[in-house]
């Protein structure tokens, strides 16, 4: 129980801060920020701020948070099944890719006060419809939470030492196109910026409230 207490005094921190803003090196890329104060179905109020920048250096830098202060959260170490309520987290990003008003931002979570959430992968998308009361529609998110691949056994040829087995990788690309980037044989696993076709996501439906996004490619 004292891990709850502990957790939801660091929830209470964080919901009354604002994500503590980046000094970017190279600020001279690709970005996307914004915040949304939300309801969905459930009627129950969230907030989540974010900001990630590409710098000219190619590497990414951004964090975002999440607070939701009416879930329930379960101790399950705890013989009475007590429960509080509040969940909050953070997460620092890795990748950033945009393609027109639309943005796709992945990382780590970092902090949270559900200690299985620590370490986790997040993904952040977000579609700018600009600002004004002449916007054709409101600005729009959608995430996702998932974990680690887990590792498993190499097939290889048990009577060959020198066999790597299906550790090695290539890539298979059009030998007549040289714009071709070609398919890896063996893609990574980590959910991230390129997991998925930006056609694929599907944006929440906000029922009350909303949110102001800035994506600049």
């Amino acid at each position: 129980m004292k891990g709850i207490i502990c957790a939801l005094s660091f929830f209470l921190t964080l919901i009354c801060l604002a994500l503590t803003p980046l000094t970017f090196a190279d600020a001279n890329g690709p970005s996307a920020n914004g915040s949304f104060s939300f309801a969905l179905e459930d009627g129950q109020a969230k907030f989540l701020e974010f900001n990630a920048r590409e710098q000219n250096n190619g590497r990414v830098v951004g964090e975002m948070s999440f607070t939701d202060p009416n879930a329930s959260l379960v101790d399950p170490e705890d013989s009475a099944n007590a429960s509080a309520t509040g969940v909050a987290m953070r997460a620092r990003f890795d990748c950033l890719k945009i393609t027109d008003n639309r943005a796709v931002m992945s990382g780590v979570i970092f902090e949270s006060n559900v200690p299985t959430a620590m370490g986790l992968r997040v993904l952040l998308v977000v579609e700018d419809n600009s600002e004004g009361i002449n916007q054709p529609t409101a600005d729009k998110l959608t995430w996702g939470v998932y974990g680690n691949p887990v590792g498993g056994w190499i097939p290889k040829d048990a009577e060959r030492d020198d066999d790597n087995g299906a550790g090695l990788t290539w890539i298979a690309t059009d030998a007549e196109r040289l714009d071709d980037a070609g398919i890896p044989s063996n893609p990574s696993k980590i959910v991230g910026c390129q997991s998925f076709p930006l056609s694929s996501y599907s944006f929440v439906d906000i029922a009350h409230g909303g949110g102001n996004v800035q994506v600049k490619p």
